[in-house]
């Protein structure tokens, strides 16, 4: 049977002494053991040796305050010594002495008044016990009144049994009793609170220093086993579920990953209790920062879960158009723009009265995966799922000046092996242009034999139209009106090459393989070489670049100037013209 002692006493009670243990001589085995006796309050003496009862042994006893019973005794055939009852609570000091061996004992007495107690306790049932005790003895046959302000069926007289005990019923309500008991001469009394059965039930749940937390049910005050234990939580707690208490009343959970309130419901036949208590989750708020191919993209979590709504700041050592405040979304991310410039950024989590914080390198260099209008695509996507507030005209052009591909050191036209980029392209260019078929000193139609070549061949006289030395060196050959060299010639018009002098130069070469030539040759191509590199700004011009070249390399007459001037149907270069068939 479980039961919850109340403070009930009637009276203050340092030391019960219905039995006092004895003070012995370990020479001997001499005792001394005081009881005091609850019907007339008398204190008994008794020495023994060797658990026998000694005769004729002196005992002195001393009292700290006025006590009748102070003084000189010779104990009794059995070995006892009665000393009277105190008028008031007293501390003495008993010696006692027999052929020389002395053994001492100190006890407090008491008047019967002060040594009556009253106390009650409720079983696991509902109903109440009351027991009477004086001098912690068990009173029988003891009075034992109760009563209360409010409806009860324990009301009334009662007289204790050889236990000393009174049984109350369990009442329908929580009702405040006053019991009062009076045997020998004594009264006391008490007043005890009564609970009903089905509010007997208590529940505790508290969270030790390493996070576990216990809970602990009890009934009436008293430790219950096998009490049924249901445990809920806020955040998926991996303890939720139904347990059974221990032998102590109790049940160990782990601690949740999150912070949470836990409810816990404790049930026993006929009786239940609940109770809510925040339990401490060793997650803590978190924050990461990653920089891909299509934004940089931050993620707060808890744990392992998403933190929607928590406050992101993001600050720069750098110009960087992502910093300032953003809030996540429902996958807990921000998504931020890709940087223009090398820099690092910290990046600062708050939410729920948690901070983290992180920082991450970025950087320009730009990886693209897929088509560069993909890229674009998105980064302009990243801007609005990062809420960015403001014209994004400006950030997008400095996004798509930064990555286009054709602007990357590798891209056509900019490589180091791209044409005019590289330190042997002047070389290179000189030799394609001096090995065309039409160049070639051995090529056909170019040796000093062969029909045309000859000094004296038509049209290669000194007086022929364009061959003469002032034609050659600025003269009528070059003048604007000359054959082939008017505005209006075909391949003159405005939609000719990038520049008219690349075209004179490569008209000589074209039509002359000799010495002149070959040094006129290294004069157009640098100036071949610095148009290129002008023209090399977008992707398109590269591609048309990479035509003119791929033409040059198959004889065509554009490879010495990119002109129309220098066509098969050109005045002075068809098959018909002098000195050309």
């Amino acid at each position: 049977m479980n039961r919850s002692t109340f403070a009930l006493v009637a009276a203050f009670v340092v030391l019960g002494m219905a039995v006092v243990p004895s003070a012995a001589s370990a020479a001997t085995g001499l005792a001394v053991d005081v009881d005091q006796r609850p019907e007339t309050g008398e204190a008994v003496v008794t020495v023994t040796a060797n658990e026998s009862a000694v005769e004729n042994a002196t005992v002195e006893v001393t009292g700290e305050s006025a006590y009748a019973g102070n003084g000189t005794y010779t104990t009794a055939a059995d070995g006892t010594v009665v000393l009277p009852e105190p008028a008031e609570t007293v501390t003495v000091t008993i010696n006692a002495s027999s052929d020389g061996v002395n053994a001492s004992q100190q006890v407090e007495l008491r008047p019967r008044e002060d040594a009556l107690a009253v106390s009650a306790a409720q079983n696991d049932d509902g109903t109440a016990t009351i027991t009477v005790t004086q001098y912690d003895q068990a009173i029988e046959n003891a009075t034992v009144a109760v009563s209360s302000e409010t409806a009860y069926d324990g009301n009334g007289s009662y007289e204790t049994d050889a236990d000393g005990e009174v049984a109350l019923p369990n009442p329908n309500e929580t009702v405040s009793v006053t019991v009062e008991a009076s045997a020998n001469g004594a009264n006391a009394s008490a007043s005890v609170e009564l609970v009903p059965l089905s509010e007997s039930l208590d529940v505790a749940v508290e969270q030790s220093d390493d996070g576990t937390a216990t809970v602990t049910v009890t009934q009436y005050g008293e430790v219950v086993e096998g009490a049924t234990v249901n445990v809920t939580g806020e955040e998926n707690y991996s303890e939720a579920g139904t347990y059974a208490t221990d032998a102590n009343g109790t049940v160990t959970l782990d601690q949740p990953e999150d912070t949470q309130q836990v409810t816990v419901t404790a049930s026993v036949e006929g009786a239940s209790a609940e109770t809510t208590s925040e339990l401490a989750g060793y997650a803590k708020l978190e924050v990461s920062a990653v920089q891909n191919d299509d934004g940089v993209f931050v993620r707060v979590t808890h744990g392992d879960d998403a933190v929607e709504n928590a406050t992101v700041e993001i600050e720069a050592d750098g110009d960087y158009s992502g910093t300032g405040t953003y809030a996540t979304d429902a996958d807990g991310e921000v998504a931020l723009p890709l940087p223009q410039e090398n820099v690092t950024i910290t990046v600062t989590a708050s939410a729920e009265n948690e901070t983290a914080t992180t920082t991450e390198r970025l950087t320009v260099e730009f990886a693209q995966q897929g088509p560069f209008g993909q890229a674009v695509a998105g980064f302009v996507s990243a801007l609005q799922s990062a809420g960015f507030d403001g014209p994004p005209g400006q950030i997008i052009s400095d996004f798509v000046t930064g990555n286009n591909p054709g602007n990357a050191d590798e891209a056509p036209g900019n490589s180091g092996n791209a044409p005019g980029q590289d330190d042997n392209s002047e070389n290179e260019t000189a030799e394609n242009e001096t090995e065309t078929p039409e160049a070639a000193d051995d090529a056909p139609g170019n040796s000093g034999n062969a029909p045309g070549q000859a000094a004296d061949a038509p049209g290669r006289s000194g007086d022929a139209p364009g061959q003469s030395e002032s034609a050659r060196s600025g003269g009528a050959g070059n003048a604007a009106d000359a054959p082939g060299r008017s505005g209006d010639a075909p391949g003159r018009s405005g939609q000719a090459g990038p520049d008219d002098d690349t075209e004179n130069e490569t008209d000589d070469r074209g039509r002359d393989g000799g010495p002149q030539a070959a040094d006129e040759d290294e004069d157009g191509d640098d100036e071949v070489e610095s148009e290129e590199a002008e023209t090399e700004d977008e992707e398109a011009e590269n591609e048309e670049a990479e035509d003119d070249e791929s033409e040059a390399g198959g004889g065509s007459s554009s490879s010495s100037g990119n002109g129309n001037g220098n066509s098969g149907g050109a005045p002075g270069n068809s098959g018909n013209a002098p000195g050309q068939n």
